[in-house]
């Protein structure tokens, strides 16, 4: 638990709670049992909660898990009082607010905008990874390498529903937090934290721009797929029409029967050879110039 504090309000930041967290906050601030035992645990959806010296407020966003190459969601409770917020992390993450500035903030409700923009900055920044790979992705588009690109398209295409699950169940959040800040703190809360919205808006509409360049490289390297299959089987239909006649000559003569043309000639046999080599050589220079293959 780290408590800091300025002339007006203090910040309650608890990371991973124990008992003995859960035990002090229910006694601080008298908080009610049930939400007690909700800030005990990871809870099951974002929501916000009204109660008669505080506001519950319970919000998801994405982190990035390298080793998984997907985003996972992580979720962080608020416990709102007119002059403290406590806030409560599941996770050891210290990226979240590893550079949060605290010490201005005049009012809870400040103090809860500044974290809240902090946490939405932060997915922001969750999200480069994502258009970094796009990037690179359409950049070997024309490389020859479409079973990579295919590959690489795949983990993306699963990393970036997987973040746009966990970002869309902020909005519907943050406006119900946003609806009972008006009953908490009264009609400034809902100015003062509206902007949050667009912020959160603004992610999501990167997000989608990230989605639309993935499907269009995938369309693409679907298409480079396609002809790629398409010329070997033109090439490999070219190759059986040129060797069938030859095999069909080849089967003629070796039939174990008298009167086998050229069978009693010297050198009948490199003959024959020779005459369908250069038959072979020749149908494949017509079929090369007709770009058959």
């Amino acid at each position: 638990m780290n408590i800091i504090k300025n002339k007006n309000i203090r910040w309650i930041h608890i990371i991973q709670p124990t008992e003995k967290d859960i035990a002090w906050v229910k006694k601080e601030f008298g908080i009610h049992p049930v939400i007690a035992d909700e800030i005990s645990k990871p809870s099951a959806r974002g929501h916000a909660e009204i109660f008669k010296n505080y506001l519950f407020f319970v919000c998801y966003f994405p982190f990035y898990d390298k080793d998984d190459e997907a985003s996972l969601r992580m979720e962080i409770d608020f416990i709102i009082t007119k002059d403290a917020v406590v806030t409560v992390q599941y996770e050891e993450l210290k990226e979240v607010f590893y550079d949060f500035q605290f010490g201005k903030e005049a009012t809870s409700l400040e103090l809860v905008h500044h974290l809240m923009g902090h946490i939405i900055t932060f997915e922001e920044r969750q999200l480069r990874h994502v258009r970094e790979k796009v990037e690179a992705v359409g950049k070997e588009l024309f490389k020859n390498e479409e079973e990579g690109v295919f590959r690489k398209l795949t983990y993306l295409k699963r990393d970036v529903s997987e973040y746009r699950i966990i970002v869309r169940l902020q909005e519907p959040a943050l406006k119900s937090l946003i609806s009972k800040s008006i009953k908490f703190w009264g009609n400034d809360a809902e100015i003062i934290l509206n902007d949050l919205i667009g912020t959160h808006l603004n992610v999501v509409s990167q997000l989608e721009d990230c989605r639309e360049a993935i499907a269009d490289f995938e369309d693409t390297n679907n298409q480079l797929m396609g002809t790629k299959v398409n010329q070997t089987m033109k090439t490999l239909t070219a190759l059986s029409f040129l060797t069938l006649p030859f095999m069909f000559i080849a089967t003629l003569f070796g039939m174990n029967i008298k009167d086998v043309p050229l069978g009693n000639l010297p050198g009948g046999f490199w003959i024959i050879v020779g005459g369908m080599a250069a038959g072979i050589i020749a149908f494949g220079i017509y079929f090369k110039k007709k770009n058959w293959f």
